[in-house]
């Protein structure tokens, strides 16, 4: 479906650990040994919620945010429809339990409306130039209700750590040579005691930020080695729906990627028809080559094929996200189908100074979400606080 279907949560920031230390520790009222100062490189999931959870223990911080707005993959669209657009993440993967679990009862998360589906929705497989209808059956995803990601850490996260976020300040360098780490940018240096790099895995391959020394060989390898999806999404608004809950197209081999359109619109209180479209991986380079009018064309032609022309003679009107081309993101995420043992090797820290968080620097059990980047941030940060 949307994503590998094996999701196991308990919660976020303090959640589901082998062992409860982690969790005990970012509750615990005792105050921490580290008493130095913290930078936090991106303001996406993951930098927010190490901010977050700095801010709680009374660490000193500051997050470097590349680009002018934060919220990184979780940008939300709020003029094409009449509900949020989520032209990155999107779906809740586990019980809506897990938004007390993030903020720790500092807020009521009461009034934020969430809906599932049920066995009964209308799934479509596209094979071999046909489609093939049946029941959805058992899916856990969830969809936030006129809300999305992005506005749950505007209205929860992000009011801790506003102050402490600069924009527009592009890291060139890490330099954790001696016993403080100096991070440089165009224009500034800072002098700090541990560093969190939560910049998307294809800056890392792309040799955007040069670390001095060199990163750890294994280190390095991994790094090169994972495989990085290409990643757009397409809403397209129709006058009528003719679509199911989701159509899945067969890819063949399944680790090139993926391309799914489903109903964007779906639990919305709308009587917009919008259908999305999410392809990752090689798939998606095929739709990111193209022009703006051909992928236009492309696509309601593709969607003609697939519900016996009812698509062009139905469109309004379109929007398009293409994450490869977003600057200082450059990509979607993580494949699915990569090796538990690179993931670890992203996330190991180096000579206890520079750590690593986000959705594909996570233990390997899990990946490419919006709860693993919260999850690996919180990792860091027990690590940085001892």
């Amino acid at each position: 479906m949307i994503r590998k279907d094996f999701l196991r949560i308990c919660g976020l920031l303090g959640v589901c650990l082998p062992v409860s230390r982690a969790t005990a520790l970012l509750n615990s009222s005792e105050p921490s040994s580290f008493s130095g100062k913290v930078l936090i490189v991106g303001a996406g999931a993951a930098g927010l919620s190490a901010g977050y959870l700095l801010k709680k223990k009374g660490i000193d911080f500051t997050i470097l945010e590349a680009a002018g707005s934060f919220g990184g993959r979780m940008k939300t669209n709020h003029d094409f429809a009449d509900f949020p657009i989520p032209l990155g993440a999107e779906w809740i993967t586990s019980s809506t339990l897990l938004f007390n679990q993030i903020i720790k009862g500092n807020s009521s998360t009461d009034n934020i409306n969430t809906v599932g589906y049920t066995q009964n929705d209308e799934f479509g497989v596209w094979y071999n130039n046909k489609l093939v209808r049946g029941d959805l059956g058992r899916l856990t995803y969830r969809k936030f209700v006129n809300s999305s990601w992005m506005q749950f850490f505007e209205d929860f996260i992000f009011p801790s750590v506003a102050e402490h976020i600069q924009y527009n300040a592009v890291v060139k360098s890490i330099d954790y040579s001696n016993q403080q780490v100096m991070i440089e940018t165009q224009e500034s240096e800072f002098m700090v005691d541990r560093v969190i790099v939560t910049v998307p895995l294809k800056i890392l391959q792309s040799k955007a930020i040069d670390f001095k020394p060199a990163l750890p060989e294994k280190k390095l390898e991994a790094i090169s080695a994972a495989t990085v999806w290409d990643g757009i999404k397409v809403f397209i608004e129709f006058e009528e729906r003719f679509y199911p809950a989701f159509v899945d197209f067969i890819i063949n081999p399944e680790t090139d990627g993926q391309v799914s359109y489903y109903d964007a619109s779906f639990g919305q209180q709308s009587e917009r028809n919008v259908l999305g479209l999410f392809a990752v991986g090689k798939p998606a380079e095929r739709y990111s080559a193209m022009t703006a009018d051909a992928l236009k064309t492309y696509i309601l032609n593709e969607l003609d094929q697939v519900f016996e022309n009812q698509a062009t003679p139905n469109y309004v009107k379109h929007i398009v996200q293409d994450w490869s081309k977003e600057p200082h993101v450059e990509s979607a995420y993580l494949s699915d189908h990569e090796k538990p043992k690179t993931i670890q090797r992203l996330q190991k820290s180096v000579d206890d100074k520079v750590f690593f968080a986000g959705d594909c620097y996570t233990s390997g059990v899990d990946w490419g979400n919006v709860h693993n980047a919260v999850e690996s941030a919180k990792q860091s940060v027990n690590e940085i606080l001892g």
